[in-house]
């Protein structure tokens, strides 16, 4: 099941996320939440660090992951996990061993082995495989999303995290692999900027009519983001008007 909600600016898009990540922290159970990189995620840090609303989010319920990390030291600008700490996390009151970090300037190996065996102990299994309570993920303008890019994606990768490279720049990256991001409990895009329109468009131009295979397979194969989305779970798509400007009107 999946929603598009669409929102007239991004102020509005990142206030609502923040809402729901105060929501899933007032659960009685622990949250594990996968975040993502790119801007719109850092607006919401910087949001979320200037209002009211951190005092009221319960702060050691939450379990923080990231998708995907660029093998850089967490110094270095290009590192999600230390643009998120930098942004909020550092300020905020958050135990120590609830951020569950992408080493970048590891090795890819051990780093792999080892977030592995963190997630599998850390993360509730369903399937086999860590089940992410919140999964949020950005859209690339080349339809990728997490680390997982066009025509570079092992839909059946039976591995939870995997070695990834860049095809333009070959930047070596560590992503959460296909299979384990559909096993989250909810996923939500955030997707904003008139960049983004064609493929928010085009990713949803059939929804609604009969596609076949060899279609979807093509548009899957084109743009990742079309092919992932939670098995079992919710799947939102949260967009600004200038990313849904090309969508239809149904």
């Amino acid at each position: 099941m999946f929603e598009i909600k669409v929102f007239d600016e991004p102020a509005e898009l990142v206030e609502q996320v923040a809402e729901k990540m105060m929501a899933l922290s007032c659960r009685a159970e622990a949250c594990h939440v996968a975040l993502s990189g790119g801007s719109t995620p850092v607006a919401l840090y910087k949001y979320i660090a200037a209002s009211p609303i951190k005092d009221a989010i319960e702060w050691q319920n939450l379990h923080f992951w990231w998708g995907d990390e660029r093998m850089v030291a967490a110094e270095s600008n290009e590192s999600n996990y230390g643009v998120a700490y930098r942004t909020l996390l550092e300020f905020m009151p958050i135990p120590k061993e609830n951020i569950h970090a992408i080493k970048g300037d590891a090795q890819i190996d051990e780093e792999l082995a080892r977030l592995t065996a963190e997630s599998s102990s850390s993360v509730a299994q369903y399937n086999g495989r860590p089940c992410f309570d919140w999964v949020v993920l950005g859209l690339g303008e080349d339809g990728h999303t997490a680390s997982l890019f066009p025509r570079q994606v092992d839909y059946d990768e039976q591995a939870d995290w995997i070695a990834v490279t860049h095809p333009e720049t070959g930047q070596p990256r560590i992503s959460l692999s296909a299979e384990t991001l559909c096993n989250a409990r909810l996923i939500s895009y955030l997707v904003t900027g008139a960049g983004k329109a064609d493929i928010v468009a085009e990713i949803f131009a059939d929804e609604g009519e009969q596609v076949d295979a060899e279609e979807h397979s093509y548009v899957a194969d084109k743009y990742p983001a079309a092919n992932i989305f939670a098995f079992e779970g919710e799947t939102e798509w949260l967009i600004d008007r200038a990313a849904a400007q090309k969508l239809t009107q149904d």
